[in-house]
């Protein structure tokens, strides 16, 4: 018996009919299975069932459901590979095939009565896939209700098992095949169904995730965001996200900004300071710039070249200067800005703890942009040496000497905002 089962294989046996329907749908095989399996317990058909799963493990999740198609049928047979054990069942039989058996290839249900006839015959045509039953598998074969293809398949497992043939359905087999027909129909108004609503979830998902990414792309610097997609194309590159980089880095800050704060309503100020903050962002981006962080009242951003930070550095004073007249005729305030810029070696890395990490700048280089905000005129900004020589010595820039804190005495450039109006 084993050795004629071994080397059986059912998927010719399709060929016999050929006005059989094809499929290669995994869903669809899944819908065929069911509905045929629905059919034989709904009318309680008493013939013999066949069953080909490749492996035991793809049946153990339909194990309750045979478990009650065994009680309805004469018998029931579960073929495949023994890879895991499989629960005592009454009136079911396991027939274990060899690893290489051509029926452990092949995906098949074989339904055999007197009412009612039916035979899905199918074969993997991907052979290498291994994981779950159906999922990432291909399958090409056929289905059909034509009582000669599934005699001649039942046959040629009856004789394979030493089991007794079942009789051949007759010509008139209306009501389980109508059965079938609303069982299939059933199923699939029911996959459907559950597909709208597993898309309806994907939908508003996705529109959620793209609206957090835009809340989040708006609060982190472009750096942190590139290293971010990084990170997740890369997950080994967080332990080494570190590098050195020349950068020019510019510090702004609003002068007096506490007797402001203390004057103003919130929500007028947190209003104006969000106008305020979009002229630099903005202006910085437009020199290729970008923004590290929001400092309360401050903006600390950086420039891979020196004249870009400071052709930006200009225009936000420029440009804040119409952005404060206008505030002043309307509402008597004015955010008059110091701006810094210091050019140098920086430390890129991504630091914090392990549930929250930001990308920022470290280094002397920040720290004397920083001091040079403090020494810039109301208006008007400062700039290191280093800066200096990059931009080409501009001679619009006033060069004196500044004691920047922890530094000690420095040669700094200054521009004041009536030398910015000349530019």
């Amino acid at each position: 018996m084993n050795a004629n089962v071994q080397a059986l294989s059912l998927y010719p046996v399709s060929t016999e009919d050929p006005a059989a329907a094809e499929t290669a749908s995994v869903p669809t095989l899944l819908a065929v299975s069911h509905s045929i399996e629905e059919t034989v317990m709904r009318h309680a058909l008493d013939g013999v069932f066949y069953a080909g799963f490749q492996r035991f493990s793809s049946f153990l999740p339909q194990a309750n459901r045979f478990r009650l198609l065994a009680s309805r049928c004469k018998k029931v047979y579960v073929f495949g590979y023994e890879d895991a054990p499989a629960p005592q069942i009454e009136n079911l039989e396991y027939v274990r095939l060899e690893e290489n058996a051509p029926l452990n290839n092949e995906w098949f249900i074989i339904f055999q009565h007197e009412r009612f006839g039916a035979a899905l015959l199918t074969r993997q045509i991907n052979a290498q896939a291994k994981n779950e039953f159906g999922r990432g598998r291909l399958y090409q074969g056929k289905f059909t209700f034509n009582g000669a293809v599934a005699s001649a398949a039942a046959r040629l497992l009856a004789e394979a098992l030493n089991a007794p043939a079942s009789p051949q359905p007759a010509a008139d087999i209306p009501a389980p095949f109508n059965a079938y027909v609303q069982e299939f129909s059933a199923y699939m108004e029911r996959a459907q169904s559950r597909i709208k609503n597993l898309y309806g979830n994907l939908s508003s998902r996705t529109a959620k995730l793209e609206k957090l990414e835009e809340i989040v792309r708006r609060m982190i610097s472009r750096q942190a965001w590139d290293d971010a997609l990084q990170t997740l194309e890369s997950p080994r590159q967080e332990e080494a996200a570190y590098y050195k980089k020349t950068l020019s880095v510019m510090f702004t800050d609003i002068q007096g900004f506490t007797p402001i704060f203390s004057a103003a309503q919130p929500a007028e100020l947190t209003a104006l300071l969000n106008r305020y903050f979009n002229i630099i962002a903005t202006t910085v981006y437009q020199h290729r710039g970008d923004i590290d962080k929001f400092l309360g009242d401050g903006v600390m951003a950086f420039f891979e070249d020196a004249q870009d930070a400071v052709s930006a550095a200009e225009e936000i004073q420029a440009r804040l200067h119409y952005f404060n007249a206008q505030n002043a005729a309307h509402r008597g305030i004015q955010l008059n800005t110091r701006i810094g810029v210091a050019t140098g070696e920086c430390m890129i890395a991504r630091v914090g703890s392990e549930d929250r990490r930001e990308t920022s700048l470290f280094g002397d280089t920040v720290n004397i942009a920083s001091r040079l905000q403090i020494q810039s005129p109301i208006n008007g900004l400062a700039i290191d040496d280093a800066t200096h020589e990059r931009i080409g010595g501009s001679l619009r820039f006033r060069g004196q000497d500044a004691t920047l804190k922890g530094k000690g005495i420095q040669h700094i450039y200054t521009l004041q905002y009536e030398d910015l109006k000349s530019r």
